[in-house]
């Protein structure tokens, strides 16, 4: 079977801040140095050595190489430091959804602009290039400031998933889950554009 043909040349995806490249692994060693405890709580595995780290970026290339996700390394542009990762998966580009996630950042980087910035370059790609009809969010339903966040995204939520999958401690966890759609994504991106502006009057 054919790949899909996004995945044939993986995007860059950037403004004049922040660049999302696809993740190589040379980029696992810089992943690892802003790498800290708090982003496994409540993720799906858990990273605390460098060769966890290598293997963990190793296995994502290795979904975009199958067309199943698109992992991306966070750049700030300004100091062309790797920031953080995101990525898209869940693809099906026949039903144009997907779901965005797999994301966390250096603790300079938490609840700054980049979270923003990343979201809003993800979801126009998703929308405006790719013509997708629906992205959608899930987290872990005891993880609330990741709730929060995705709720000031714009995002609606359309309930929990029980026991969606067990974590790799063994825990079994509930998922609440979220979405934009297609006809959601005119407000949701105004939203975007209305929180950029008051960041940058503030950075003056």
């Amino acid at each position: 079977m054919k790949k899909p043909i996004l995945f044939k040349s993986p995007p860059t995806l950037e403004n004049d801040v922040i660049q999302l490249v696809p993740m190589e692994n040379e980029h696992s060693v810089s992943l690892y140095q802003i790498n800290h405890s708090d982003h496994w709580h409540y993720m799906l595995s858990t990273i605390q050595t460098q060769q966890e780290m290598n293997t963990w970026v190793t296995n994502a290339i290795q979904l975009r190489e199958k067309g199943l996700a698109l992992p991306f390394t966070i750049i700030n542009k300004k100091n062309n430091q790797i920031v953080g990762t995101t990525r898209l998966y869940e693809i099906n580009s026949t039903q144009r959804t997907c779901e965005l996630g797999s994301t966390w950042y250096g603790k300079d980087y938490q609840r700054t602009f980049v979270n923003s910035t990343c979201k809003l370059l993800l979801l126009t790609f998703c929308f405006e290039t790719l013509n997708f009809i629906r992205v959608q969010f899930k987290t872990d339903e005891r993880n609330e400031r990741s709730q929060k966040a995705i709720e000031r995204l714009g995002a609606i939520k359309e309930g929990v998933i029980r026991n969606e999958r067990i974590l790799s401690n063994g825990y079994i966890r509930n998922a609440v889950l979220y979405s934009i759609t297609k006809e959601e994504w005119i407000d949701v991106k105004q939203g975007f554009i209305e929180r950029e502006e008051k960041y940058r009057l503030h950075t003056l």
